[in-house]
């Protein structure tokens, strides 16, 4: 009864976070917003994406009713609906973004966001990893306000997969859980650096949201030993 009961909960879960409303549907100023402006090295693609939910960022995915409009740089974003968010795709690296929504009041709400770049150390090929070494220091520079970076490590393993992050101003290294690090099976391992630069909203309704600016490299191997 006990594996019923937590079953019903994880499903209850899984479809609360599929759900998806029109914004009609809702006070225009309880809306919470998300943006995105992701780099992806290895795909060498820029992707803008909008989201928008009711209340706060656990709550119900909308999609904007006409005439509400959400572009980015002037173009109309995407509707994906099967994942409930406004996304457009751009070939290579798009530095900077203008999102701007309007919504059934007539508010129009505008916020900009940069890509702020992380590299690995050169040159790449010849990085080494021991499950005793502290922490690693990525090519670029310090960690200013409102930024993080975190390095994921995958090895063969299905339970590999490891991720280290730090957000403290100044910083230029991230610091190894040595356990974390040991836990990973020796060999060679994937890694991959991800810079996000989250300022505040400039403009926002009275539920707020964020902004998020994403730099992922593309996928490094290196040999990780005892």
């Amino acid at each position: 009864m006990k594996r019923i009961a937590v079953f019903l909960s994880i499903l209850a879960i899984a479809i609360t976070g599929c759900e998806k409303e029109i914004s009609k549907n809702v006070d225009q100023a309880k809306i919470w917003t998300y943006y995105e402006l992701h780099y992806n090295e290895a795909e060498n693609k820029t992707y803008a994406t909008a989201t928008f939910r009711f209340s706060n960022q656990n709550g119900t995915k909308l999609m904007l009713s006409d005439p509400s409009t959400a572009t980015v740089d002037g173009a109309e974003l995407e509707w994906q609906s099967e994942n409930g968010y406004y996304r457009n795709e751009f070939s290579g690296l798009k530095a900077t973004a203008s999102f701007n929504w309007v919504d059934l009041d007539g508010n129009s709400y505008t916020n900009e966001i940069e890509l702020r770049d992380v590299n690995f150390p050169n040159p790449v090929n010849n990085l080494l990893f021991s499950d005793s070494i502290t922490s690693f220091m990525w090519a670029g520079l310090p960690l200013d306000s409102n930024e993080s970076v975190s390095l994921t490590i995958d090895g063969v393993g299905e339970t590999d997969r490891r991720i280290f992050s730090i957000d403290t101003l100044g910083a230029t290294t991230i610091t190894f859980d040595s356990l974390a690090l040991s836990q990973i099976d020796s060999g060679m391992v994937s890694l991959v650096l991800d810079k996000r630069y989250s300022p505040e909203l400039l403009e926002q309704t009275e539920r707020g949201g964020l902004i998020i600016g994403r730099y992922q490299t593309d996928t490094v191997q290196a040999l990780l030993t005892d």
